[in-house]
C-alpha cells in the first residue's frame, strides 16, 4: 500500500499548507473478475475530512487565503462542508458551515471539532 510523504497540515512551502496527501489505489479482485479487467479503487476515505472532495475544495480555500480571504463560509452539511472546515482549521481561518435541518447531530459535532461555527 502507498504511504504518504507528507501529511496533511505541514507546510509545502512558506505561502502553502497541505491540506490533503496521496490516497492508494487497490485492486479490487471481485470487481475485476466480473469485468474481465483490472478495477482499482480509490481509499479517498483516508483523507482527513473523509471524502475526495478536500482535494478540489483545499485548493479553492488555499486561493482564497491568498487573496486575502478572513473567513470561509459552506452551505453544505455534507463531505464538502466537513472538507471546508477541515481547510478552516488548517489554514487558520475562521470558518462557518450552513447546515440543513436534516444533517445528523454526528456530522454536526464533526464540523464543530474542526472548529466551525454550525449554522443550522
Amino acid at each position: 500500500m502507498q504511504q504518504a510523504t507528507e501529511m496533511p497540515g505541514e507546510r509545502q512551502s512558506q505561502s502553502e499548507t497541505r491540506l490533503h496527501f496521496r490516497t492508494p489505489l487497490l485492486l479490487s479482485n471481485p470487481m475485476s473478475e466480473q469485468l474481465g479487467k483490472p478495477v482499482y479503487l480509490k481509499m479517498d476515505a483516508m483523507q482527513p475530512s473523509g471524502s475526495f472532495k478536500l482535494r478540489g475544495i483545499g485548493l479553492f480555500c488555499q486561493r482564497a487565503k491568498a487573496r486575502g480571504a478572513q473567513k470561509l463560509v459552506s452551505s453544505s452539511g455534507g463531505n464538502a462542508g466537513l472538507a471546508v472546515a477541515h481547510c478552516g482549521r488548517a489554514l487558520e481561518l475562521d470558518t462557518v458551515v450552513v447546515v440543513p435541518e436534516t444533517t445528523p447531530e454526528f456530522i454536526r459535532k464533526r464540523l464543530k471539532g474542526y472548529g466551525a461555527e454550525v449554522i443550522v
